[in-house]
C-alpha cells in the first residue's frame, strides 16, 4: 500500500464575488463583496530561510542484507535525511553528510555493517514510498528520481557519514543548492530551523529556538558513545537524523542526530564546527589515501575544564560560557611541551588565531591538523606564558 500523503490547499479566495440574499422580512436584497486588491508577495527572513535550506536537504533511504530464520537472509531498512555539503551542478557531483547510524546497522551482512544500497531524493523531486505487503512487510519502491550514492566513509564515535553522487543527471537540472554554513557558535535562544525527512514523509520543516549551546549525550540505541550537541525544541522526529539544523538566515547550525522520546520537544544536532572537523577529515583520507577511517592528531595530553563561568557581553546582548581548560595528564608529543596543571589558552595554526574558552575547541583542532602540520600551542605554566611550535607526527584511527 502506498503511503498517502495530505496536500495543503494554497491559494484559495473569492474575489469581488456578488451573493444574492434573503431577508428575515422576506425582502430580496443584494450583497456585493468588496472588491480584494491583492498586493505582491512578500516573504519573511524565516520562509526565505526555510526555502533555501530545503533545497540543500536530502532525503535519504538505505537498506541491506541481515541474517533471518533457517539460514535465509532478509532485507532491513532505514530513512533519513542528508545534507549537501559539496555540490559542482555542473558534472553533477556531490558530497552528502548524514549520521552514520543511518546508512550502519550492525546486523547488515557487509563488512563494514554499511547498507549495501543508499539512495537520496532532492526536495521537490521525490517519489520514493513505502509500500507494505499482505504480511505486514515493509519495503521501498523507488522513484524514478531517486539518486543512488556511494559510501565515502564514516565515524561511528561522531555518528557522522559522507555519501557521494557522481555524474547525475537529476543533481544536474535539479534547483539544488550547496548548503551555507554558519560560521559563528550557536548561542542561547537563537532560532533554529529543523529540516529532513521525518517518518520518511517526505522532507519537511519545524522551527524552535537553541535550549543549550552546547551539551554531551550519550548514544544506547545503537552503540555507546558520547557526543557533543546543541539542544534545540524545534520538533525532532525518527528520520529527521543526519538533516540540517540552520539559523534564522537559512545557514546551518547542526546536522541533526537526536531526539528524546520521552520529552517534549528536546532534540540534538551535532554543532557546525565539530561536523566540519570531522567531514573534512574523512573526505580529506578518502581523497588522498582511499581510506574509510578517521585520522586524529594523537597529541596525548587530557585536558579538563575548570572554572567553567557565564559572562554576559553588554554590546551584542548575549550570554557565553568561559572555562579553563586545564592539562590532566601527558604522554607522546605533549609530555615534550606541557605539563600537568599548565592552563592552554591560545594556538595558532594555518594562519588562525584561535584563543580557547571551551575545552571542545581544543580537543576539535586536534581533528584539523594533518600528518607533518605545524601549529602553535600557547600556555601558562609556572606563573608564565611560554608558546611551542609543534609538528604533528603521530596520528590514530578512529572507528
Amino acid at each position: 500500500m502506498k503511503l498517502s500523503k495530505i496536500l495543503p490547499v494554497v491559494g484559495c479566495a473569492v474575489i469581488g464575488c456578488t451573493l444574492a440574499l434573503t431577508g428575515c422580512g422576506g425582502v430580496s436584497t443584494t450583497y456585493v463583496s468588496p472588491t480584494v486588491t491583492v498586493d505582491e508577495i512578500t516573504t519573511s527572513d524565516i520562509e526565505k530561510s526555510v526555502n533555501k535550506a530545503a533545497l540543500s536537504i536530502v532525503s535519504v533511504w538505505a537498506e541491506g542484507s541481515v541474517a533471518a530464520n533457517m539460514g535465509m537472509t532478509a532485507t532491513s531498512y532505514s530513512t533519513g535525511s542528508g545534507v549537501i555539503y559539496y555540490l559542482d551542478k555542473d558534472v553533477g557531483t556531490a558530497y552528502i553528510i548524514t549520521n552514520y547510524h543511518v546508512v550502519y546497522n550492525q546486523d547488515y551482512l557487509t563488512s563494514d555493517d554499511i547498507a549495501s544500497k543508499i539512495m537520496v531524493e532532492l526536495y521537490g523531486w521525490e517519489d520514493t514510498y513505502i509500500q507494505t505487503d499482505a504480511f505486514g512487510n515493509q519495503s521501498f519502491v523507488y522513484g524514478e528520481n531517486a539518486i543512488e550514492c556511494e559510501f565515502v566513509a564514516g565515524s561511528l564515535e561522531y555518528d557522522l557519514a559522507v555519501l557521494k553522487v557522481l555524474n547525475n543527471q537529476t543533481l544536474k537540472n535539479s534547483s539544488a543548492r550547496q548548503v551555507e554554513l554558519c560560521s559563528e557558535p550557536a548561542h542561547l535562544g537563537q532560532t533554529t530551523i529543523a529540516v529532513g525527512n521525518p517518518l520518511g514523509y517526505g522532507i519537511s520543516a519545524t522551527t524552535g529556538m537553541v535550549s543549550v549551546e552546547s551539551e554531551y549525550i550519550q548514544y544506547s540505541d545503537f552503540y555507546d558513545v558520547v557526543i557533543r550537541c546543541l539542544r534545540t525544541d524545534a520538533p525532532i522526529n525518527s528520520g529527521n537524523s543526519g538533516g540540517g539544523l540552520f539559523d534564522e538566515k537559512g545557514r546551518l547550525l547542526g546536522i541533526v542526530n537526536a531526539g528524546k522520546d520521552d520529552a517534549q520537544n528536546m532534540g540534538d544536532a551535532i554543532p557546525t564546527a565539530l561536523v566540519v572537523s570531522v567531514v573534512e577529515n574523512l573526505i580529506y583520507q578518502y581523497e588522498t589515501f582511499d581510506e574509510p577511517k578517521l585520522s586524529v592528531y594523537d597529541f596525548g595530553a587530557e585536558v579538563v575544564a575548570q572554572n567553567s563561568h557565564s559572562v554576559y557581553d553588554e554590546e551584542v546582548e548575549l550570554v557565553y560560557i568561559k572555562e579553563d581548560i586545564m592539562v590532566e595528564s601527558v604522554s607522546g608529543e605533549a609530555a615534550k611541551y606541557l605539563n600537568v596543571g599548565d592552563k592552554i589558552v591560545s594556538a595558532s595554526y594555518q594562519e588562525k588565531d584561535i584563543e580557547f574558552s571551551r575545552t571542545f575547541e581544543f580537543e576539535e583542532l586536534l581533528l584539523n591538523i594533518r600528518q607533518g602540520e605545524s601549529f602553535q600551542l600557547t600556555v601558562v605554566t609556572n606563573g608564565g606564558l611560554f608558546t611551542h611550535e609543534i609538528t604533528a607526527n603521530s596520528f590514530i584511527e578512529v572507528d
